[in-house]
């Protein structure tokens, strides 16, 4: 994903309050579209593919590809003895040939659960881009009273003249752009049909690879407070505030526990 140049923006280093309005102009330009579009986009494009498109586009593909397996696959199947040492050396090749195919066809076939994936992906990260847009929305108008509370949370202060810091601008401005673009790259991933030839996901797979569902996802929400999760792109970054309140909550919870080491020797 694109990395925004804030120096084109901002020419001098000190982090100084700057007009709200320039949090709005700098996403504007960035996208290349006024906020009220960008806002639209956001909600109006969706995933459009159904269940039965990609089912029909797949058994297609399966008769265009490989005609071949596909009636190996729909032809009855030679039974053999549940006996392995009975087996005939016509059984042994017979049951290659189905292990071959049995893996070749999965191409072929459609997991549901890889759309709703997709769906629950764009859900979560559609919510954020729209909570943040209307954080920089209501900052630029100087409407900030509805969202005085979020704003507190994540440590963002405005002076007496709604101004905004410029380190606030880009805490703000960065997850935002992360987010419609990571929106935008899922879609068009989710609606071009030969994703699902090659992309499959289903629950089942999920657990054999020693993964929940929450690990396969964003977060849904906009700010993780902790100093080893900082990192996560599509989240406002901590403040040097809230990561000198934490260390100092992590300062004290190891002393505390050191303490109770000692004390129970």
């Amino acid at each position: 994903m694109t990395n925004i140049n804030f120096e084109t923006y901002f020419i001098e280093n000190e982090n100084k309050y700057y007009d709200p309005k320039v949090i709005i102009s700098i996403l504007e330009d960035f996208l290349g579209k006024p906020i009220d579009e960008i806002k639209k986009d956001v909600n109006d494009n969706q995933i459009v593919v159904t269940k039965e498109q990609i089912e029909n586009y797949l058994e297609q593909k399966f008769i265009e590809e490989d005609p071949e397996l596909k009636k190996r696959i729909e032809s009855p199947r030679p039974k053999k003895s549940s006996n392995i040492a009975e087996w005939t050396k016509q059984d042994i090749e017979d049951s290659s040939q189905e292990f071959v195919d049995d893996i070749s066809v999965g191409r072929y076939c459609f997991e549901p659960y890889t759309l709703e994936y997709f769906n629950k992906y764009t859900t979560i990260v559609r919510n954020k881009a729209n909570l943040l847009l209307n954080l920089i929305e209501k900052i630029g108008n100087k409407d900030s009273q509805t969202i005085q509370e979020m704003l507190t949370d994540l440590d963002i202060t405005l002076d007496e003249n709604g101004n905004i810091l410029k380190s606030d601008i880009i805490r703000l401005i960065t997850p935002t752009v992360y987010n419609i673009n990571d929106l935008n790259e899922i879609l068009l991933k989710a609606n071009d049909l030969s994703t699902y030839l090659t992309f499959k996901m289903s629950k089942h797979s999920l657990y054999r690879n020693g993964l929940s569902e929450g690990e396969i996802y964003p977060t849904q929400s906009i700010q993780i407070k902790d100093l080893y999760h900082d990192y996560i792109k599509g989240n406002v970054s901590l403040s040097e505030n809230q990561k000198s309140v934490l260390r100092e909550q992590q300062s004290r919870s190891s002393k505390k526990l050191v303490k109770m080491l000692l004390d129970l020797k």
